[in-house]
């Protein structure tokens, strides 16, 4: 072939070859396009999906963050005090009714799992999407440290005003606690036994007990079960063997020497049961001797003994099991204790059958509990601060955390009040007590501004932390203590300077009885979440 004729058709077959290269190319980036549409189109896609199912969970976990609000909205107006999984359920059932749930970003269910734990199930959607997500709550009771710190059926901070009819008496060392629900038997020298009793609510391992009551040998609870209390006898009371049958009483006493001391000196720190009891200055009576509270020891995080200061004497040895008394009156004030100058007055304010008064000139005077220099420390101020401490073993402002105020209802109304500890506007004082019985530990913030003249009775302990003005005019009977701090605190405001109860005012206190309600008295409920339960489903 002719030279020119091959260079023409090379040159052809070049712009074939070109011609199908860059058509291949094109179909090659027509696949590249079209497949990188396509993944985009799905990524769009996919990321949509994703947004939706992860607005839903927002809106799951939303759900979950309103629980804290709607159960304690509910648990203000409507309190628990069931102790069962079918009470719970009942209970919670009123939170579907709640007027606001509409507005909520959720479904939630509410399922019991015991008669305090339950489970939230939060279901949120979003476009379609939906996301389940549960976590488990826990209702803990709120209770009062326990400690029996009260000296008197009445304490007052302003001065006592008491030429009325009423009436304070009561018993303020050991009683009767329980009563044994079997019979006990104790072998002569057995350092051990284990006691069924009707009711071991109002006992603390570290007690002091006596069985029978009064009369029989002293034992140390070493440890409560539900019933069953463990007993470990004090040395050298337990001087015959023991056999005890069931309805025996069981005497508490309230405060004892926890360890046996040979050798008395002064000053002397002597470990005690329930040290948290006492307060720096007061006095008390050992084997038989007085000796003032002069500070609290400890031998680990928490007070467990005394310092004291002999007054006048001192026993030779402090056995253990030592009944350690307290020195409490019918009345106690910062300032003065004005009492009616009648004779038959002399039974009307006294503690264990002694009055604390004296007949001068046919009028009581140098009434015991008259300017207490315990509820006098230094400044007025510091006197206010110290009161509720002195009382409750809290500040005003950890009492205020641990137990909110309690409004009535739209009715005005409270639920009832049984073994329950509650705090209380002074206006809302009529509408929760007014003719009628309730129990427990009662807080009312400020002054009272009408006459308690109905028949009303209360088991436990009224703190005023305004005053109570003169209006216990009417049949008032209190089976416990009452205080009154006067003023001022934060946010209350008083003017009145006396405490006057010149109307029928009766106090009943039995110490052990008010330590019991003081341990056993339940607050309102605290809500928590139990940490390590958030799951999705």
């Amino acid at each position: 072939m002719h030279r020119s004729a091959q260079l023409r058709l090379g040159a052809r077959d070049q712009g074939v070859a070109l011609v199908v290269t860059l058509l291949f190319t094109g179909i090659v980036l027509m696949i590249i396009v079209m497949t990188s549409a396509t993944l985009v189109t799905g990524a769009r896609s996919g990321g949509a999906d994703e947004r939706r199912a992860y607005q839903a969970l927002l809106a799951a976990e939303s759900g979950l963050n309103t629980v804290m609000v709607r159960v304690n909205r509910r648990l203000s107006t409507t309190p628990y005090t069931g102790s069962t999984q079918a009470a719970l359920q009942a209970w919670l059932a009123g939170l579907n009714t709640d007027p606001d749930a509409a507005l909520f970003p959720a479904t939630l269910t509410f399922t019991p799992k015991s008669g305090d734990v339950f489970t939230v199930e939060s279901r949120g959607a979003a476009s379609g999407a939906v996301k389940v997500a549960l976590q488990d709550f826990r209702l803990t009771p709120v209770f009062l440290s326990g400690g029996m710190r009260l000296r008197a059926a009445l304490t007052s901070l302003p001065r006592i005003n008491a030429n009325g009819s009423s009436k304070i008496t009561g018993t303020s060392g050991r009683g009767q606690i329980t009563t044994l629900a079997t019979g006990l038997t104790a072998a002569l020298g057995s350092a051990g036994v284990t006691a069924t009793v009707k009711d071991a609510s109002g006992l603390r391992t570290g007690d002091y007990v006596q069985v029978p009551s009064t009369t029989g040998p002293r034992f140390r609870v070493t440890g409560i079960n539900g019933t069953q209390v463990n007993l470990t006898s004090v040395p050298g009371t337990l001087a015959t063997a023991l056999v005890a049958t069931a309805g025996t009483g069981v005497d508490l006493l309230l405060n004892a020497a926890a360890q046996t001391t040979t050798s008395v000196t002064d000053p002397l720190t002597q470990r005690v049961s329930n040290a948290t009891d006492f307060t720096v200055g007061e006095t008390v009576t050992v084997g038989g001797f007085k000796a003032k509270v002069t500070a609290l020891s400890s031998s680990g995080s928490a007070p467990d003994g005394l310092v004291l200061d002999w007054l006048a004497g001192q026993p030779a040895s402090i056995p253990e099991g030592t009944e350690i008394t307290r020195d409490l009156s019918a009345m106690r004030s910062a300032s003065t204790i004005e009492v009616k100058d009648a004779q038959n007055a002399l039974d009307s304010f006294g503690m264990d059958g002694s009055n604390d008064c004296q007949l001068v000139d046919k009028k009581l005077v140098n009434c015991e509990g008259e300017g207490d220099p315990l509820l006098t420390n230094g400044s007025s101020l510091e006197a206010d601060r110290f009161f509720t401490q002195q009382l409750l073993g809290l500040s005003d402002e950890q009492l205020n955390d641990l137990v909110p105020i309690s409004y009535p209802d739209a009715s005005g109304n409270f639920p009832p009040m049984v073994n329950a500890l509650r705090r209380i506007r002074a206006q809302d004082f009529d509408a929760m007590l007014k003719n009628g019985t309730s129990s427990g530990v009662l807080i009312v913030d400020g002054d009272i501004n009408s006459n308690v003249n109905g028949n009303t009775t209360f088991d436990g302990f009224i703190y005023f932390r305004g005053n109570q003005g003169g209006k216990f005019n009417g049949n008032l009977t209190v089976n416990g203590a009452v205080a009154v701090r006067g003023g001022p605190i934060e946010g209350i405001t008083t003017d009145d300077v006396v405490t006057d109860i010149t109307g029928n005012l009766t106090v009943n206190f039995n110490a052990v009885k008010l330590r019991q309600m003081l341990m056993t008295t339940r607050g309102g409920l605290h809500l928590s979440d139990t940490q390590g339960t958030w799951r999705q489903r």
